[in-house]
């Protein structure tokens, strides 16, 4: 037995708008079952009275993570905690897949990456997902820095380094 007869207008509209309405709520209730955290914890802070923003970038793929600046995007990070070297961030609804993630401490908080005007060697804390610090002599390689997210709460590590090479 339905529930209104397909002759009536009126029912007809009203079981269009339900399944409108249904259709719009599994869509959002979709993506967050298929988007998930990223709990990003930094560490090495050497400034730890500076409280200005760490800022995050992100890339899913080699060939953005080619292109070294212009290929990796600004993300926004939530600060969850603060310990005296430590800092942990949330980042929100991230589909799964691979990514590296780039971070640099802005101790003048002025919103862009300090570089030498020379080699254009960082001149603010950087740090990179999952790289292991004795590497960072050198811009490093994807199989390095890339991480992967699934349909769970994802962690990853970011060391901040002073300067390349140490």
């Amino acid at each position: 037995m339905a529930i209104f007869s397909l002759k009536d207008k009126e029912g007809w509209k009203n079981g269009s708008k339900i399944l409108l309405l249904a259709g719009l709520l599994w869509s959002v209730f979709s993506f967050r079952l298929y988007a998930n955290d990223i709990i990003v914890t930094v560490d090495r802070f050497t400034d730890i009275e500076n409280k200005a923003p760490v800022r995050f970038s992100i890339c899913n793929g080699n060939e953005c993570h080619k292109k070294k600046d212009e290929g990796y995007a600004e993300i926004e990070a939530h600060l969850i905690e603060q310990k005296e070297y430590i800092r942990k961030y949330k980042i929100q609804n991230i589909a799964p897949g691979e990514y590296s993630l780039s971070a640099y401490h802005d101790l003048n908080n002025n919103g862009k990456l300090e570089r030498s005007a020379v080699l254009g060697i960082p001149k603010e804390p950087i740090g990179f997902s999952a790289l292991d610090i004795a590497k960072m002599q050198r811009y490093p390689k994807w199989d390095e820095v890339k991480f992967e997210v699934r349909k769970q709460e994802t962690s990853v590590n970011v060391h901040l380094i002073q300067r390349f090479g140490l």
